[in-house]
């Protein structure tokens, strides 16, 4: 641990890197370095003794003399005294020179607070798992201390899980207030030390009150209180004191105890004084076990301030970081700005925990790597942070045990999110360390809900995709580390069509993906899901290929020739790949593609796909390849109307404001050519086609069409209704939906709403990107009726959330049609300004594409 009295520490690195030639030492250099000290004074320091110099790693004890000594010699001086002493007189001659005798103890005593606090700065920074520069300052954090410095609180605390930034936090409020370049107050003297620092020092004997004493070097019988009531009185600097890092796992629970005790003590003493702050950063589980005991004490309110974002049940105040925190970090990460605006809001809400950006930035750190996709991402995450948090612990076995008893209690979720603590640890000793690693890390989080009668703590997963890892291991586990059909088909029973069942599934996929195990690979998709299921499934495999060099090869490892054959690849797709990030995606599948009904449903996903983001060339491409298809397949001519028609007549008519008369009549005839057959499914062309047939009475804007075509389609193929997940039928009850709202039946419109609003919430999750296009859909379709209900203030925000949703997705059609809502509802409401600036976004759309059609058919302006 390091000697507070050492006050030229960062004097001396700065002399060694200047010797060893370089601005900025990495954990790389200390080896050389170790070489290169050994060269010129003929002693030896180790690299493991560098890198604890260097602040690479804390600590834990003085640094000898010895040590000291070498590194003065290698910079050319006699010894450590030496080095001290020449620097003093430097110091000390500067100072005289510049400054007033009545300033001269002042200026000595920030001297060595700077010292002590640029150490343990110089610490923090280096063992931050990303480079520091590319780090934010968290406003709430800075906030938070600027209130409590205008309080009359002496104490403070940032209060927060292992892995929240907390230290970093600190390192950003310091250097903003007091250390740094353009620090706010610069008067005040400011000592940050790290609680190893200062435990070893009252462990020894010392009150803080005698350390201060001691380091401040004063009269003989004068205390800090007298020199800092008479400073703090005439020039208004304050004392500052910051420790970080209360870690009762690290410390020991007597130790901490004792120390809080000390502070406490310190802290009550001195509570009157106002030129006296006290800042600490707590992990959670400590305040819970050794602070809040002190709340039950009156004073205690009065003496520290705890901020505004205080969640007394899981004992946290400090939020999260916040979006643009996150995206700030990722620029600074040298992310591309294009590549951050396609994450989901999904992906970036789990970024906003500091410790998985971390992990995501390390998954990303090298020259050589490109951006992994956020699917693949927050698995990679999520493995890391199990294994360095859990399975790399000197305790695993007994958290492991915990962990399974947690998942048996809430029999792997089926029986809900949370469980008794009483009950998780049944009096058993010897598993409360590891139960106190697992809440200090932040597997587990614990939740007081306890009344004044009686003791009740709730224990959860800190995270869903915790519970969801370790429910996959927990079946791998029990099939002897295989998978086999038995085992996928006792998951399949275990639990309803969900997004949990998704992403155990997709544990277990990418297990059976590192075991190299095509066999269970080949089983889970032939297992009985929903195609929603199987959609994702098939993403997360190629999504996982597609970043290896051989994928192609490995792909048709995986699914040989007639695999597909037997399997449709139709089968797993749907509007749920409607989706910029799945271009890459589908274009793989068409590489494995062998049926024409397989590469219709692709080609056809990605004209949609085009045409949704009025990418008229690209729907050429597209309609040339589909038209290749048809032509190549005898049993298309049999259709009253191909795909290839339909979205060709959609295209002119987009392009060139031509409606294609022959193509016109097969659209409109559907009610005497379709040929029904009672519970006969349509193929996978007839799919595509009704699909088309959606957008062409868009475009048209004949609603009357629409509502008769998608209540035939209902009463002939019933058994649609039977598959209520399903992207097809969602998005044709939307289309009803807005048929009904213009044609004037609002109550049919809004009942199904409500159905398909049910079903988005029960069974879509953020983290798959399913549903986009019926979500948006159903919003701009909700915004509807709510203005027609004249819920105006309702009405803009569900349209203003569908608008921002439809741009980040490049869904610009969808933002057209949603314009001519969001337009009525401006004029209603005199909003001169926000409807300006819609017009203008319309017209940066007109002038991103070649359908310049689609802005008059859509929103009605020349």
């Amino acid at each position: 641990m390091i000697d507070l009295s050492y006050d030229f520490i960062v004097t001396l690195q700065n002399e060694v890197l200047r010797r060893f030639g370089v601005n900025q030492l990495i954990p790389g250099h200390c080896k050389p370095l170790s070489e290169a000290i050994l060269e010129v004074t003929g002693k030896l320091i180790s690299e493991t003794t560098l890198k604890r110099f260097f602040g690479f790693a804390i600590a834990q004890h003085s640094f000898s003399r010895f040590t000291l000594n070498v590194l003065a010699q290698y910079c050319q001086y006699k010894d450590w005294d030496d080095f001290q002493a020449h620097y003093y007189r430097r110091t000390a001659s500067t100072d005289t020179s510049e400054h007033p005798a009545s300033q001269e103890k002042w200026i000595e005593i920030r001297a060595k607070a700077n010292a002590v606090s640029h150490y343990t700065l110089l610490t923090l920074k280096n063992r931050s798992g990303i480079p520091f520069l590319s780090t934010v300052p968290r406003q709430y954090c800075l906030s938070h201390t600027e209130r409590f410095l205008e309080s009359d609180c002496v104490a403070s605390v940032f209060i927060a899980p292992s892995g929240w930034g907390k230290s970093l936090a600190l390192v950003h409020t310091a250097e903003h207030f007091w250390l740094g370049k353009d620090a706010l107050y610069k008067k005040d003297i400011c000592w940050f030390i790290h609680a190893h620092a200062a435990g070893n020092l009252l462990l020894k004997g010392f009150s803080l009150a005698s350390w201060l004493d001691n380091q401040l070097h004063l009269n003989q019988g004068e205390t800090f209180r007298d020199y800092f009531e008479q400073y703090f009185g005439e020039k208004g600097g304050r004392l500052i004191l910051i420790i970080d890092g209360f870690d009762e796992i690290a410390l020991g629970a007597d130790k901490l105890k004792l120390l809080y005790t000390k502070l406490e003590d310190f802290v009550y003493a001195n509570g009157l004084h106002r030129w006296l702050k006290v800042i600490l950063s707590i992990r959670s589980s400590t305040w819970g076990e050794v602070f809040q005991q002190a709340q039950q004490y009156p004073a205690f309110r009065r003496y520290w301030y705890l901020g505004q974002e205080m969640d007394e049940e899981c004992n946290i105040n400090i939020p999260q970081l916040t979006e643009q925190d996150v995206k700030t970090v990722l620029y600074n990460c040298k992310f591309e700005p294009a590549t951050v605006r396609t994450f989901s809001d999904g992906f970036l809400q789990k970024l906003k925990h500091p410790y998985y950006l971390q992990l995501f930035c390390q998954l990303n750190d090298s020259p050589e790597q490109t951006f992994i996709d956020e699917n693949l991402s927050l698995f990679e995450i999520t493995s890391r942070f199990i294994q360095n948090r859990v399975f790399n612990s000197s305790s695993n076995s007994f958290k492991i045990q915990i962990i399974y008893k947690l998942l048996d209690l809430l029999d792997m979720g089926r029986n809900g999110q949370y469980a008794d603590k009483s009950v998780l640890l049944n009096k058993n000793a010897e598993l409360f360390p590891a139960y106190k690693e697992l809440i200090a890390d932040n597997i587990l989080v614990e939740e007081n809900l306890s009344q004044e009668i009686m003791f009740h703590v709730k224990v959860r997963f800190a995270h869903n995709f915790l519970l969801e890892y370790f429910t996959a291991m927990h079946f791998i586990l029990e099939n002897n580390m295989q998978i086999s059909e038995e085992m996928l088909q006792k998951v399949v029973n275990y639990f309803p069509q969900s997004p949990f069942r998704i992403a155990v599934f997709k544990w277990l996929l990418r297990y059976a993906i590192t075991q190299q195990n095509v066999v269970a690979i080949q089983q889970i998709f032939v297992l009985p899901l929903m195609v929603v299921e199987k959609a994702n499934l098939l993403e997360y495999l190629v999504l996982h290929y597609q970043h290896e060099d051989n994928k192609h090869t490995m792909l048709k490892n995986i699914f040989p020739p007639e695999y597909f054959r037997k399997h449709p690849i139709s089968s797993f797709i749907s509007d749920d790949f409607v989706h910029f990030k799945k271009r890459k995606v589908l274009n793989s599948l068409m590489g494995l593609a062998e049926a024409s009904d397989d590469k219709l449903k692709i080609k056809s996903n990605l004209f949609v796909m085009a045409l949704i983001q009025l990418d008229a060339e690209q729907c050429e491409i597209e309609l040339n390849n589909i038209k290749k298809i048809c032509s190549a397949e005898p049993t298309m001519s049999e259709q009253w109307i191909t795909p290839y028609e339909a979205f060709l007549f959609i295209y002119e008519y987009l392009k060139f404001g031509i409606r294609n008369k022959e193509i016109e009549d097969k659209v409109y005839s559907y009610a005497r050519k379709w040929s029904f057959a009672a519970g006969k499914p349509f193929t996978v062309p007839d799919e595509i086609v009704y699909r088309a047939m959606c957008y062409i009475f868009l475009i048209l804007g004949d609603d009357a069409q629409m509502l008769h075509f998608t209540q035939r389609l209902f009463q002939h193929y019933p058994s649609i209704l039977f598959s209520k997940t399903d992207p097809f039928r969602l998005m044709m009850l939307c289309w009803k939906a807005q048929a009904h709202l213009n044609t004037g039946n609002l109550d049919a419109a809004k009942r199904i709403s409500s159905h398909v609003e049910k079903i988005l919430k029960q069974y879509y999750s953020a983290d798959f990107f399913n549903a986009k296009l019926v979500d948006i859909l159903h919003k701009i379709i909700y915004a509807e009726i709510c203005f027609q209900e004249k819920d105006y203030s309702k009405a803009i925000r569900i349209s203003e959330m569908a608008m921002d949703s439809a741009q980040r997705l490049d869904f610009k059609l969808f933002s057209l049609k949603n314009f001519a809502t969001l337009h009525k509802i401006y004029q209603q409401l005199e909003m001169e300004k926000q409807k300006r600036d819609a017009l203008q976004k319309v017209e940066i759309i007109r002038e991103g594409t070649t359908f310049k059609q689609a802005v008059v058919y859509l929103v009605g302006i020349a």
